[in-house]
């Protein structure tokens, strides 16, 4: 994942005239900055395009813990920040009040603002839709709604919330929300789904064909490339890592969800067969409600793995430490469409991830990567073990993943975007 860069003058003044009419409301439950995980990143980046493109856009978030600004100008986009605050899932009855003021302070917001937007894109199928899909259709303006995983088509209220808000009142809450939320998805101008997995699980939910658009999510591959073996070993040397070790990274939240708890438990079996492997962890746990962060660092205390496993904290400069790594490993037990396994991708390293969202679709068994089922540690490590047999063609199976991932460089999505907007736009009101 990488941070996101504020636009300079030059780059804006690209953005094309003819379609600078287009005005676009984001709404996202988190944005960077502060929170830096994929959903949030991919968002900032996809709007600063969008922007080059001629687009108005403006994003709508909650607050942050601790707060950022509650306006302020990124690049070309504005932003705005409303409470609550903090991170909601998995607080069970704490959390309904708090969004029901949040969505009642977004419909109103929506309704009192109808006259600066043309599009409502939302970030996420849960709670938001039920708000603003009436509101586009009382308005009269077209509505995009963006499924980030397969587990918000499954489930409104999380499996950790749902434990909190035991008995029957909260089962009865559940199924009117779960029953609601999939009406109105089915009422929306049009659903992206960022994998094949989300495809099937919309036309499963009754969903119109027609309405689903397929576009994945993007990286910035002019970023996220890959470098000649001496350049690597000068980042080895600027990074202060390990230059005759085998570096498996993992990149992303240090989260139970993620599998991160299942490597590390995995890893010192792994180290004594392989002493010259080195895992870097890149990534915190602080945002995330099942952060494992002082978990696998005492794990990795208590059990010696000072020599084979390194934690380096969350980065800016991701992309240096993947260009500087042999093998990407991400035990992710589900996944919309990991922007992590794609920026690997992207800087040609062989990836060992597990069979959960895009991964199935991006990866050809042995040719670009090695899949996993999920929640599986011997799978993983068989997985792992055939990676490394296959040291020889690292160089082979590296140039495979780049290759693999072209069509998902930002400004090639940014224009799949664009293309939807005028779409929708040129089809007339709903009654």
């Amino acid at each position: 994942m990488t941070a996101l860069q504020p636009l300079n003058q030059t780059e804006a003044s690209r953005a094309p005239a003819e379609t600078q009419m287009i005005r676009v409301y984001w709404l996202t439950e988190a944005f960077y900055p502060p929170i830096v995980g994929g959903q949030e990143l991919f968002a900032a980046q996809i709007v600063q395009a969008l922007a080059l493109k001629g687009v108005n856009p403006s994003v709508i978030t909650r607050q942050t813990e601790p707060p950022s600004p509650s306006a302020e100008l990124l690049g070309l986009v504005k932003v705005r920040r409303f409470p609550p605050a903090g991170n909601l899932k998995g607080k069970g009855w704490r959390a309904v009040l708090p969004i029901l003021g949040y969505l009642t302070r977004l419909a109103l917001i929506l309704l009192r603002e109808a006259g600066r937007y043309d599009i409502i894109v939302v970030s996420g199928a849960k709670v938001m839709p039920m708000i603003v899909v009436p509101v586009c259709a009382l308005t009269r303006k077209k509505c995009i709604l963006r499924v980030e995983s397969f587990f918000e088509l499954k489930e409104a209220v999380s499996a950790e919330s749902l434990r909190d808000m035991s008995g029957l009142s909260a089962r009865t809450l559940v199924r009117s929300i779960d029953g609601l939320r999939l009406y109105l998805l089915r009422k929306a101008n049009a659903v992206i789904a960022i994998s094949a997995e989300i495809r099937a699980a919309l036309l499963a939910r009754r969903v119109a064909a027609e309405r689903i658009y397929d576009i994945p999510n993007a990286v910035d591959l002019k970023k996220f490339h890959p470098v000649a073996a001496d350049e690597k070993l000068h980042l080895r040397a600027k990074l202060g890592l390990p230059i005759d070790k085998t570096l498996v990274i993992y990149a992303g939240r240090l989260s139970r969800a993620k599998g991160l708890p299942m490597l590390i438990e995995a890893w010192p079996a792994l180290a004594e067969r392989h002493p010259e492997l080195c895992l870097l962890v890149v990534g915190s746990g602080r945002i995330s409600f099942d952060n494992c962060e002082d978990y696998v660092k005492e794990f990795a205390r208590t059990h010696h793995l000072e020599n084979h496993v390194e934690f380096l904290g969350e980065s800016s400069g991701v992309h240096e430490f993947l260009q500087a790594a042999d093998l990407f490993i991400f035990p992710t037990e589900y996944e919309g469409f990991s922007l992590a396994l794609v920026e690997a991708l992207g800087c040609a390293l062989p990836v060992v991830v597990t069979a959960v969202g895009a991964a199935p679709d991006l990866i050809q068994e042995g040719q670009n990567g090695f899949l996993f089922p999920p929640k599986d540690s011997a799978a993983m490590v068989t997985a792992l073990e055939a990676a490394l047999a296959a040291r020889q063609r690292w160089s082979e199976i590296g140039a495979a993943a780049r290759a693999s991932v072209t069509r998902f460089d930002l400004a090639v999505v940014a224009d799949q975007y664009l293309a939807l907007c005028r779409e929708l736009l040129r089809q007339p009101p709903a009654s």
